[in-house]
């Protein structure tokens, strides 16, 4: 199996819904087209007055996995260009997981960081052969899709907004139902040790982060809740 990431940015403006919701809609297309979904993550990038932006400067990544490559890429293109917003600025970058080389990933930190360019962006896809398009208005979003996928393949940038189960997960809940959908729990300031009994709120929100690779959501004990609550919440960004 061959995982692809598929970055997308700059997809909504100020009265649609935003690009996650997008991403999601993306992701659940891939899946209805025989890919297997891996979920897809939230990655932010800096703030500041000389970059136009939307309202958050966030991108997203899709990532699958497909047995036989990803032969068909235009449904990608045609489903971002069918469903952005008016006004929007959209792009969207393609590339294999593994072939991701580590100059992008460094593109993509600094994104974090710094003010970069769209020339950049093309510059960087165009020296690790991917694909960097954009579709429509200024395609600014290119800097955005370049660098989800980067953070996305850095594996420790990001949030999880979708995953297989993990819009499911709502009330109170035990640990096994993070497991089977390969969340791994991060037991915080432990003053206690998590017992096998021990039960999970989730507030109907649960946002892993993206830490090694891996889906992760950092918990914490509540003496008030009797129970192990989410440590990110709605409204507040991983730390």
């Amino acid at each position: 199996m061959t995982t692809f990431l598929i970055g997308i940015d700059d997809t909504d403006n100020e009265t649609s819904p935003g690009t996650g919701r997008l991403a999601r809609g993306l992701l659940a297309e891939c899946a209805r087209r025989g890919l297997n979904p891996l979920g897809v993550t939230r990655h932010q990038f800096l703030l500041d007055p000389a970059i136009a932006y939307t309202s958050h400067n966030s991108g997203a990544c899709i990532a699958v996995e497909s047995e036989d490559g990803l032969k068909n890429r235009d449904f990608i293109y045609d489903f971002v260009a069918r469903s952005r917003a008016d006004g929007s600025d959209p792009g969207v970058c393609i590339a294999g997981a593994s072939d991701l080389p580590d100059f992008v990933v460094e593109f993509a930190d600094r994104a974090t960081r710094q003010v970069v360019t769209m020339i950049e962006a093309f510059d960087r896809a165009r020296q690790a052969s991917i694909a960097l398009c954009g579709l429509g208005g200024t395609c600014l979003g290119v800097i955005g899709a370049l660098g989800s996928v980067g953070l996305r393949a850095s594996g420790d940038n990001g949030r999880f907004i979708d995953l297989p189960g993990l819009r499911e997960l709502s009330g109170c809940v035990d640990a096994e139902a993070f497991d089977r959908i390969g969340v791994r729990l991060e037991h915080c300031h432990c003053q206690r040790a998590p017992g096998s009994n021990d039960r999970y709120e989730t507030r109907d929100w649960v946002r892993p982060r993206l830490i090694g690779g891996q889906a992760v959501l950092p918990v914490q004990w509540s003496e008030k809740e009797d129970a192990w609550i989410p440590v990110d919440r709605k409204g507040n960004s991983p730390g």
